[in-house]
């Protein structure tokens, strides 16, 4: 059998008789370009030329029904990827003995694909996209970093074999027939096939900036690299991709510009002979187009909204998420018959569960309380500074507000109690921890109100945060007409007030429902009542602090046979007082309870008032 080898104009003869070499059939040279008729039809053709003369070569090989095989290169990167080829020059087997194997060939605008197109921007998204190599692979997000500002989505209208269409805006498309020997195959592609007369395209459409640098800062340090949530795939015989504006892309890293790019899938067009364990061998059966487009933008609405506009940092909320939101916070910003049943009741149990020192009833209170929702709806007010929001949920919450402390009061009046409880003295001086317990707990909540997923998450977010019980306590202080239980449990009010409102504002931004230039206002006014606030919680912390230290300073403590124990600080003011209990083996005279609360004012560096409890340890 006589085999026929195209090499390159320029090729250099050592190279040839290393080919020729691992040949075991008679051969003959031919260079690139060909004399006509130079090369008979069906002859059995052998290749070792760049990626652009093996583009002109597939399409002489169909015409003239050559079987060919294909060597590496080491100007065809993109050969060597597309037919799956060894890098490393093998003995080729006998020729003669091995079945040729007809592959299909992937065209855009009637030139042949060796590996893939990609238009725009592909990122890591295409074969040989990102290396197995983390080093590599930080350098290629580095380089996304630097430009990730350039990023403007430009909308195409893609048409598939069966006539389905999709207008969308995206970053880049990349379109190949297959993602063999890649990590795509895995990650991306795993039902990936061959000659099953389809090819893939990828639609790279993220809707922020801060979506795309997750990825980005991510994906490196990953080693399995699940489906982006900006990704959308389709497998289809023929593509077309239109856009209004002309447009830059890369054939096999050739670049070209049009308007209009049509894709097509000749099956079994060119002959080749493969290794056995080649993946193009497979004998794969046809199979139907699939579109997987549910997580990109779609609609002229869609694509029109980001075409030709540089990425937003942070990704708008659809309008079906922000209409469905937006009704639900006006529905909990109303004042209704079930909010007024339920706010009397919730506080007429967490005042219950107060007086009898029981934190079950409290927690009880907690999750029957509706103070949240309107609190919600005033973030989304302060967030898209929308007075037809604002309005009704200040009103709903100061309705709330005050049927809350009449509830209270009246159950004060009723009972012959006035004793301050553990429960309720635990709500009298709150600190700056209680400020980071309510800023987590309004993230929350505005996540759970935005994600109907994560609504379930709510019962949690009342439990932590415990807006009701500060106002029983506080309503409980007026009917006492005591200004310390009143002031200190408002205090904690207004501090769990605030910060769900402001962390509450900041999420509806991160995730879209409000641009910046809009919320900023209400941001700012928000924060301002955060750093108010946070001056009478930072004295408190710094007391607590103080407390924390001195007890963590004497309790335990041994001072001339004398153990110290239950430390409690009454006030931190000079002088400070201290109960403590003194254990010792021993009466203690007036002389000795001087001389130790000489050595604890020694140790403290305060002058302190004791109050001792002496107890007798034989």
């Amino acid at each position: 059998m006589k085999v026929y080898l195209v090499v390159g104009q320029d090729e250099d003869s050592t190279v040839i008789q290393g080919i020729l070499e691992q040949f075991s059939s008679p051969c003959c040279i031919c260079k690139w370009p060909l004399k006509s008729n130079e090369i008979p039809n069906n002859a059995f053709v052998v290749t070792s030329v760049s990626d652009p003369i093996l583009r002109s070569l597939i399409t002489q090989s169909i015409s003239q029904e050559w079987t060919v095989h294909i060597l590496p290169h080491a100007e065809g990167p993109h050969s060597q990827r597309g037919f799956c080829l060894s890098s490393a020059n093998k003995p080729l087997i006998e020729f003669d003995k091995l079945e040729p194997k007809p592959v299909d060939i992937l065209y855009c605008n009637e030139q042949p694909v060796l590996n893939k197109v990609v238009v725009g921007r592909g990122f890591s998204f295409q074969p040989g996209g990102h290396s197995t190599r983390s080093i590599d692979r930080l350098k290629t997000s580095w380089r996304q970093l630097l430009h990730v500002r350039e990023y403007q989505p430009q909308r195409y209208s893609l048409t598939t074999a069966n006539e389905g269409r999709v207008d969308t805006a995206a970053v880049g498309i990349v379109a190949m027939s297959h993602v063999h020997k890649s990590n795509l195959s895995k990650q991306l592609l795993p039902e990936n096939e061959s000659n099953d007369g389809l090819f893939y395209a990828l639609l790279v459409a993220p809707r922020s900036i801060a979506e795309m640098l997750y990825y980005v800062i991510t994906e490196p340090f990953l080693n399995n690299v699940s489906q982006p949530g900006f990704i959308g795939i389709m497998r289809s015989s023929r593509l077309s991709i239109k856009s209004q504006e002309t447009f830059d892309y890369r054939q096999d890293e050739q670049n070209r510009n049009s308007k209009e790019l049509n894709f097509h899938v000749e099956e079994k067009a060119l002959t080749l002979w493969l290794s056995e364990d080649s993946p193009l061998f497979e004998n794969n059966v046809s199979h139907k187009e699939t579109r997987k487009l549910s997580q990109i933008p779609q609609g002229e609405e869609a694509a029109s909204s980001l075409a030709r506009k540089r990425l937003p940092l942070i990704k708008h909320a659809a309008n079906d998420e922000f209409r469905e939101l937006y009704q639900q916070l006006r529905e909990a910003a109303t004042v209704s018959s079930n909010f007024l049943t339920l706010m009397v009741l919730s506080t007429l149990l967490a005042s219950f569960g107060l007086f009898g020192n029981s934190a079950p009833v409290i927690i009880g209170a907690m999750v029957l309380a509706p103070l949240m929702a309107p609190i919600i709806s005033l973030s989304m007010a302060f967030a898209r500074q929308d007075e037809k929001l604002l309005v009704p949920s200040i009103k709903t919450l100061l309705t709330g507000l005050f049927l809350a402390l009449g509830s209270a009061m009246v159950l004060s009046f009723v009972l012959p109690l006035d004793v301050v409880t553990p429960e309720i003295g635990a709500r009298l001086r709150p600190t700056l921890l209680d400020l980071g317990v309510a800023i987590v707990s309004g993230v929350a909540g505005a996540f759970a109100y935005a994600r109907a997923s994560a609504a379930k998450g709510l019962a949690g977010v009342a439990i932590a945060v415990a807006l009701v019980p500060p106002l029983a306590v506080t309503g409980i202080g007026l009917g006492w007409l005591s200004w310390d239980v009143a002031s200190g449990a408002f205090l904690l009010f207004i501090t769990n007030l605030a910060g769900i409102v402001f962390a509450a504002a900041v999420t509806f931004l991160l995730l879209g429902f409000s641009p910046f230039s809009r919320a900023k206002n209400g941001l700012i006014g928000a924060l301002i009542a955060v750093v108010i606030v946070s001056i009478p919680l930072a004295i408190s912390f710094s007391q607590l602090s103080l407390q924390t230290h001195v007890q963590s300073s004497l309790e335990g403590k041994v001072i001339d046979e004398i153990t110290l124990r239950n430390v409690t600080v009454h006030s931190t003011a000079e002088p400070m007082e201290l109960q403590i209990e003194l254990i010792s083996s021993s009466n203690l005279k007036a002389d000795d309870i001087k001389a130790l609360k000489y050595d604890i004012e020694t140790i403290l560096g305060k002058a302190v008032v004791l109050e001792a409890e002496v107890i007798i340890r034989y």
